[in-house]
């Protein structure tokens, strides 16, 4: 189909004016029209994702990126003269996809960029972060050190430096690479973010959660309640906001007990929506995200424990502080299959999640992963696309409300699963549980230990080398029987 350039410009014109006045979903439909009247160029494609980003849609943002993707490759192989502004293009295109989790593309555009540029510290800084989030830390580390051979003292090629060391499990090369760009760059917000993820990663300790405040703080409630920041609570009410994924609300809020006994008069509960009825069924004060009621204080739910002073103190006492509100009552045994022990297997996290390629288990694995043991395995992998069969998975009916995906954890005899919210939910919940993780999982697993004073209930089995998922199952094979 052709496009007339006068329309165009018109919708150009209507999804600036749109995103001027916050109507971002409105943008990016505006928006998508000049990409697809024009799908290989890359800054229509940007535009596009740029609108959904600020609408906080990051699988809009991916597929907006990835259409373009393949026009780029194909310009990239083709017999035309490069230019500037080409190489301009791809360079963005890939620090745009790998900012939306998407690694692999992102990597191979930094790959192509640097044939073109061999000698730009930038273009292979670029190709080292991006080989890193691709999982291979190994090839990443000879690139950054090609770029701080050029640059030497280019802050963010110390600081990619120090999150591919971060990768290889080198905590203390990390911290050293750390130092170094903090000299260079006081003060510099992802590198005090990362400093905590290394800190936090060695263990919880105050200067880790001090650093954690760099993370990127939610917005503060409408109801102009002021910010907490440690200080007597006696006859006050506070907002506990919630951030980030479900899976760190349910490990932090359990912290949100602490502010009642050092004096608060009401603890009010941010979640989102889904979790609402777990939280009350809890005994939580919970509001939904966007029904915050008037309070004295706020603060933000991954803040609790710096503000709390918690430093080590993991509250792993509390646990169990999440459950389903009644009383457990014995699994049915009816039937030969379920006399077996039941286990829930959830093998992805979220796909909105960037670093999705890393924790989620090749679903070419999950026959093996089901002979693993003698058990009838029940999937809870919400939203799973992919028809996988298997005589002792059994699939029942999973819902978007996190109360009934407890309500089914309460019926089970263990849960399986990759670093994803029902592993933290099950945690909380104190039910037996295994956790696969890629060999430099999030900080909150740390690095080598196979159990975690975050939930007493929970075992981890750990990648051997980066992408090893074949070790994971041989591991869970030994483990699962226990």
């Amino acid at each position: 189909m052709t496009y007339r350039p006068s329309d165009i410009e018109a919708w150009l014109v209507a999804g600036q004016t749109a995103l001027e006045a916050g109507r971002f979903v409105d943008a990016a439909a505006a928006f998508t029209r000049v990409q697809d009247a024009v799908p290989g160029e890359i800054t229509a494609a940007l535009m596009v994702a740029n609108a959904w980003r600020l609408a906080g849609n990051t699988m809009a943002v991916r597929r907006a990126l990835l259409s373009v993707f393949h026009h780029a490759t194909d310009a990239a192989s083709g017999p035309s003269s490069i230019n500037s502004a080409d190489v301009t293009a791809m360079y963005e295109l890939g620090a745009a996809l790998l900012d939306a989790g998407a690694p692999s593309e992102a990597r191979q555009l930094f790959e192509w960029v640097v044939r073109t540029r061999p000698k730009d510290p930038a273009a292979l800084g670029a190709l080292a972060g991006a080989t890193r989030a691709d999982g291979d830390p190994q090839r990443a580390w000879p690139i950054v050190q090609r770029a701080m051979a050029i640059a030497p003292k280019q802050p963010s090629l110390l600081l990619t430096a120090a999150q591919i060391r971060h990768a290889l499990g080198d905590l203390t090369r990390a911290r050293y690479w750390l130092d170094r760009a903090e000299s260079v760059r006081p003060a510099h917000g992802p590198t005090r973010l990362q400093r905590a993820l290394t800190s936090l990663m060695h263990g919880p300790s105050a200067a880790g959660w001090a650093d954690f405040e760099h993370r990127g703080l939610p917005s503060p409630p409408t109801t102009g309640a002021a910010a907490w920041h440690g200080e007597p609570l006696d006859g006050q009410s506070i907002l506990v906001t919630a951030e980030q994924g479900q899976g760190d609300n349910f490990q932090f809020v359990r912290y949100a007990a602490e502010l009642s006994r050092r004096g608060a008069t009401r603890v009010v509960v941010e979640c989102h929506t889904s979790a609402w009825s777990l939280f009350v069924a809890s005994g939580f004060d919970a509001v939904p995200k966007g029904e915050a009621p008037t309070t004295d204080l706020y603060v933000p739910m991954l803040s609790l424990p710096h503000w709390l002073g918690s430093g080590a103190d993991v509250a792993s006492e509390r646990v169990p502080y999440l459950h389903t509100g009644a009383a457990a009552t014995p699994r049915s045994t009816s039937g030969s299959a379920l006399s077996r022990p039941r286990v829930g297997v959830v093998w992805q996290g979220n796909p909105a999640f960037l670093a999705t390629t890393l924790r989620d288990v090749d679903v070419s694995l999950l026959p093996r992963l089901f002979d693993v043991a003698d058990v009838e395995w029940v999937s809870l992998q919400y939203g799973a696309t992919d028809a996988i069969e298997h005589d002792r998975l059994s699939r029942p009916e999973l819902s978007v409300n996190w109360l009934d995906s407890a309500r089914i954890l309460a019926q089970l005899d263990a849960l399986v699963s990759v670093d994803t919210g029902i592993a933290h939910l099950a945690g909380a919940m104190g039910i037996p549980t295994v956790v696969m993780l890629p060999f430099t999982p999030d900080w909150r697993w740390g690095l080598r230990t196979t159990t975690t004073p975050w939930y007493p209930s929970v075992q981890l089995i750990r990648q051997r080398t980066p992408g090893d998922w074949h070790g994971v199952i041989d591991d869970l094979a030994r483990a699962l029987p226990r």
